[in-house]
């Protein structure tokens, strides 16, 4: 039973990782791209057919985090 307790933990320690990072990218991400992403997002949605047209448009306004 003893590398089933261990493969545990590890998992265990995997999930802990993943979650830190997760949380990590959210708070460092640049809400300035916030009110693009739902504008784009809007466009897609409204007019399937001219957004490619418009998508660089959109990736030409996103800033660096």
């Amino acid at each position: 039973m003893q590398p089933l307790e261990l493969l545990y933990g590890v998992g265990a320690l995997a999930l802990l990782i993943a979650l830190v990072w997760g949380i990590t990218q959210y708070k460092s991400r640049n809400k300035a791209n916030d009110r693009l992403t739902e504008a784009a997002t809007r466009e897609e949605y409204d007019h399937p057919d001219t957004y490619q047209q418009k998508e660089d448009d959109f990736r030409d306004q996103v800033r660096p985090s």
